[in-house]
This record gives C-alpha cells, structure tokens and sequence, in this order.
C-alpha cells in the first residue's frame, strides 16, 4: 500500500505541473482553459487564480479531473470526487503561462502550468479502504 504524502511533497508534485490530462485539454493557441462548471464564459488565463482535484492513478500518474474559477471552486475530496482507495487531493493554484513540450509535438510558448500551489484536502490510499 502507498504512503501518505506530505503537504510539501504534494506542493512540489503539482508546482509547475501543465494543465493537461485526460479530463483536461486546454487551449495552447491561446493559453486558454475553460471552467469545468461555467455555463457561461468561463475562460481562465495566465494570472487566473483556479481549484483543481487531482486523482493518482495506480499510485503512478496524477490526473487532473478538472479546472474550476473562483465562483465554481471545490475544496473537499469527498464533495468532489467521492474518496477512492487512491492518493487524491484538491488544489488551489495559480496558472502560470510556462511553456510546455508536448512528448510528441512543438513547444507550446504559453501552455498553462500550476504555480502558487496550496494544498486544499488530501486523502491518501489508505482513506478509500
């Protein structure tokens, strides 16, 4: 079974980390992502401060599971995405136009990253059991 991990390992995790996953897809043309919950337009930029869930598949990869502004924004694991026998947290972040390079494409000058981290819940494996 995993261990839990402390809030200065998670920041270091999620610091820097691209806005991208198999939920997320953000706009690298325009340095863009939308709020997962606005129905209206809700397009966040570099400087935008967001709410992020995170989930750790197979103690392996972490995978966003989405993107939320300041009105729509989540603070609770349990509220957000149910506690699962896996690493899982909620974040606050600022994003950060960082630049990223895709494994198998071009640069992308103004890909959105993860910066100003603080770490909002956090249940670990164990929780889910």
């Amino acid at each position: 079974m995993a261990h839990s991990l402390s809030e200065e390992e998670l920041v270091a995790l999620f610091t820097g980390r691209v806005v991208e996953s198999l939920a997320v897809k953000q706009d690298f043309g325009t340095g863009t992502i939308g709020c997962r919950a606005c129905t209206e337009d809700g397009t966040l930029r570099s400087g935008d401060r967001v709410t992020v869930p995170l989930s750790c598949y197979e103690n392996h990869s972490w995978e966003m599971e989405g993107v939320y502004c300041g009105s729509h924004a989540v603070d609770s694991v349990a509220e957000t995405m149910g506690i699962r026998a896996e690493n899982q947290a909620v974040i606050a972040a600022t994003l950060e136009a960082a630049g990223y390079h895709p494994p198998k494409g071009n640069f992308e000058p103004d890909a959105l990253t993860l910066g100003a981290v603080e770490i909002l819940d956090y249940s670990p494996t164990a929780e889910g059991y």
